[in-house]
């Protein structure tokens, strides 16, 4: 049988400020206090709960398709829900902080299971077969806020979908999830194929797999409890650049601030690989990375779509940035794919300011980075923030523009293929969104297999699927455009 038990049980980060410690009523229960950045994200994820929804709430999708002798898994009968969920079990072994969940706004808790039982019960609990549903974006409409990570399967669209609040897990971490979820597929499919897979409660060494429940970002990066007069002027400046949202523009949106939200749809755009490739070198050309091309032309649309009374505003969006690069091992690795390590800040243009002007401004942003003395003024940084987001007032008008999150090259992060052509699993599509209950919504952009791709996810109670696909054919046209790349 597995060792359980408190034998197993500290793991520390690098510091030993926040560990995982056992609790004194129960050796297979863990606990730890969240860090600034993950109650920051959680207290603007939890006010969607009373609706059903969670702010913020993040999604990731993959199209597989088993390659050579593994295209018998399709049946009849169909036994890939089997090594999908099998492989989902090791993963959480792998990842145990899937199963964290909070017992509160303060603490994560992270349980042992003691039994076969309670592990069966957690895999019928956190994955699905979707076998009615014809995509992922129509199990995502449906979702609601749940403890632990969730993973679906959808047959009719061959796709899978990775759900989790965004206080666990940031985008890129997701992503390095769904391809360790495909490699160990790869790595379970034959002795399904030849026979049956063993009871997934004795295969892994439960209870081992505590030392892999990740930190906080706080702890990951030995940053320090008290920040110095400096750490607190650069956490207190971008902290301000939250104040650019103050009177920016916003887009049109169906009803009024009382409307109550619905489900999160989303309108994807894919650019061809020939104009992705010559749009990347345009950009380059002049001076600036696609990033930075696309939210010049994000900016442009939203000018351009903005409410009638907003024309002759600013307007605002983040500046996303991760923080994984510049932490030590193994939070700089896929090892901590199920981590939050994320930081960003607001930037702020006019409509008098040309393309240019903007794609350069917008390139320097990028390319900030993060400085060692920004990273160690980060606890300050969320700290201050879970103070404003407490005492935030309620605005005078909902905000109702559209942002950006760029995800960049994501063979970065999933592979195209795992395995062989003669046994393996293709990625044919691959996806990143997060959940909409406000009247923003959010422009996702990524490159895969060779296709710059443009997501915009937004909520259906206060934006129709003609309006959000409007407005990335806008963003389309103009940057290829000014980019002087022909469609």
């Amino acid at each position: 049988m597995p060792t359980r038990g408190p034998a197993l049980i500290t793991q520390q980060s690098p510091r030993l400020n926040m560990p995982w410690t056992s609790a004194e009523h129960s050796p297979n229960t863990f606990t730890r206090p969240l860090g600034p950045n993950e109650v920051f994200i959680k207290l603007v994820s939890v006010p969607g709960h009373p609706l059903g929804r969670e702010h913020w709430a993040v999604n990731y999708t993959a199209t597989i398709s088993p390659r050579g002798a593994f295209a018998a898994l399709l049946g009849p009968p169909d036994i890939l829900p089997t090594l999908i969920r099998y492989s989902w079990l090791h993963l959480r072994f792998q990842h145990p902080s899937l199963a964290a969940h909070p017992d509160s706004d303060s603490n994560a808790v992270y349980t042992v299971p003691d039994s076969a039982d309670a592990l069966s019960e957690w895999a019928s609990q956190t994955f699905t077969v979707k076998a009615d549903a014809q995509s992922a974006d129509e199990v995502i409409s449906t979702i609601a806020p749940a403890p632990d990570a969730r993973l679906y399967y959808v047959p009719q669209s061959s796709e899978l979908l990775l759900h989790t609040a965004h206080w666990r897990m940031d985008g890129v971490g997701g992503l390095f999830l769904l391809g360790h979820l495909v490699d160990l597929m790869v790595s379970h499919a034959d002795t399904l194929l030849s026979g049956k897979l063993p009871d997934p409660f004795d295969s892994f060494k439960w209870g081992s797999e505590v030392t892999r429940l990740m930190p906080p970002v706080e702890e990951a990066a030995n940053m320090p409890l008290t920040a110095t007069d400096e750490q607190k002027a650069i956490a207190h400046g971008a902290v301000g650049t939250f104040a650019l949202a103050a009177g920016a523009l916003g887009v049109p949106y169906t009803g009024d601030a009382s409307s109550v939200p619905s489900g999160t749809r989303a309108a994807e755009l894919k650019f061809s690989p020939t104009n992705t490739s010559a749009a990347v070198s345009a950009a380059k050309a002049r001076g600036v990375g696609i990033t930075a091309a696309v939210h010049a032309s994000l900016a442009a649309a939203n000018f351009r779509h903005a409410i009638a009374e907003h024309q002759g505003r600013h307007y605002s969006s983040t500046i996303k940035q991760s923080l994984r690069s510049y932490l030590p091992e193994p939070y700089s690795t896929p090892a901590a794919a199920a981590g939050l390590y994320t930081s960003g800040w607001l930037a702020r243009v006019d409509a008098s300011g040309t393309w240019e002007e903007n794609a350069r401004m917008y390139q320097a942003e990028y390319e900030k980075g993060i400085s060692s003395e920004y990273l160690q003024a980060h606890r300050e940084y969320a700290s201050t923030l879970v103070e404003v987001i407490k005492n935030l007032p309620a605005p005078t008008e909902p905000p109702s523009d559209i942002d950006i999150s760029s995800m960049g090259i994501m063979e970065k992060y999933l592979q195209r293929e795992y395995g062989t052509p003669e046994r393996g699993f293709g990625i044919t599509h691959a996806g990143v969104g997060v959940e909409i209950i406000s009247r923003q919504g959010v422009v996702f952009v990524w490159t895969f297999r060779d296709q710059l791709t443009l997501r915009l996810v937004y909520n259906e109670a206060f934006h129709t699927p003609a309006q959000m696909t409007e407005f990335l054919q806008d963003i389309q046209t103009d940057l290829l455009n000014q980019l002087g790349v022909a469609e």
